[in-house]
Parts: structure tokens; sequence; C-alpha cells
């Protein structure tokens, strides 16, 4: 049983690192979000737009920056050091290679992503810019930048719980309608899930990098689409 119980989690372990390539896909993507403290957040009040030497974004007056969260990272990082410190009772070589060192990479890739993008809510965007605020460039998936437009989802989600958010979850009908089937994108619009009640859209995902609350009380407050399901 013990056994078993280790192999669950490696296999855990191993779909949430493959999840983690669909969000580096969406760091580069047509838009995304993070979130901030209710009791820190920031605003920023821009009479001038942000300039620099490559790709540049104009924040608007008042738009709220969202804090970063290591939260996720540093969990990755307890994770994988558990299966690799020397007397852990998860410590064996198939651990240490299958789990320890993949979700040791993982939190280190999420505390890059975390130390170097930013969440942005503004009056009528929600968007995913560098820490600099400087533009994340084009989807390389889908094509198209960073923001979308709260009037252009049709839900969002918290995965596995808003109390414990590792993924946030979601869709929208911005992008071209003619991506939207690309990688999730076919099995959430597929005839099933629309029979289920689900509506056609993009579907993306990024790892919990910023404050979950404050996010999901900016898509609540901007009357954001959200389907009970």
């Amino acid at each position: 049983k013990h056994n078993i119980d280790i192999m669950n989690l490696l296999k855990s372990s191993l779909l949430l690192l493959i999840s983690s390539t669909s969000v580096h896909s969406f760091t580069t993507s047509p838009s995304s979000l993070a979130s901030v403290p209710r009791a820190t957040k920031k605003t920023v009040d821009l009479a001038r737009p942000t300039t620099s030497k490559t790709t540049s974004t104009s924040l608007a007056v008042g738009t709220e920056i969202v804090e970063p969260s290591y939260n996720l990272a540093l969990g990755s990082l307890a994770l994988g050091a558990a299966f690799g410190v020397p007397g852990s009772p998860l410590k064996s070589k198939l651990s240490a290679f299958l789990g320890g060192i993949p979700l040791a990479l993982f939190g280190l890739f999420l505390a890059f992503q975390t130390t170097t993008l930013r969440f942005t809510l503004d009056d009528d965007n929600f968007s995913l810019v560098k820490s600099n605020l400087e533009s994340t460039g084009e989807n390389v998936v889908v094509g198209g930048e960073n923001v979308w437009s709260y009037k252009s989802f049709v839900n969002y989600d918290v995965f596995p719980s808003r109390n414990f958010p590792i993924l946030i979850y979601f869709k929208e009908t911005q992008t071209p309608e003619d991506q939207w089937n690309i990688g999730p994108g076919e099995q959430a619009n597929s005839e099933e899930a629309l029979a289920k009640g689900a509506v056609r859209g993009q579907v993306h995902f990024f790892p919990a990098i910023g404050n979950t609350e404050q996010l999901i009380g900016g898509f609540e407050k901007h009357d954001c689409a959200k389907l009970d399901l």
C-alpha cells in the first residue's frame, strides 16, 4: 500500500509537470493574469505609457498589479526535497528521479515565472505582463497579445479548489474561433462537454503564481461570466 501511495503521488506530480508545459506557452500567449492580496493590492497611476527598447505596454490609469505568490513554487520545492532528502520515508532511487528531481525543477521554474511575470486588472481587461510592466509579446500557440476583455469570458475556475489553488482556468471567445480546439480546447469544446452545459471558447490554464483570492475577486468585480457546472 505504501508503494501504491507513492506511485499515486508521483502520478499527480507528473500531471502537474505536464500542465506546466501549457502554462509556459500561456506565459507568452494572448493574455493572462494573477492576483493581488486585498490588504496589500497595488494600483498604478500612469499618466505616461511604459516604454521599452522592445515591445512595450501602456497601462491604464488605476490598473491593479497583482502581487506575486511563491506558495506554489515553495510547495513544489518542498515536495522535491521530501523525495530526495536523506532519511525521508519517501526517498528511493526511483522516487528521487521520478519525483524529487522533476518537482525541484518545476519549483524553480515556478519561482522564475513568479519573479518575472505579473498579472494586471484594469477597468476592461485582464492581462499578463513582465515584472517591469512590458508586454510579454504574442502567444506562441494561438497568436495575439496577452490581454483579454472581461466581456469575452465564458467561464473561469480554480483547480483543485479556491482554498488550495494550483491552476487557474478561464475560457474566452476573444481568440479567433479557428484556434479554440487547440490543445485542451478539443475536449473542452467537445459535444459531450457542450451537452453538460459548457460554452465554446479558447481555454487557458496558468499556475497560481499570484494571490488567487484577489484574482477571482477581480473577475467577480468585473462580472466575468462563470458557469455553475
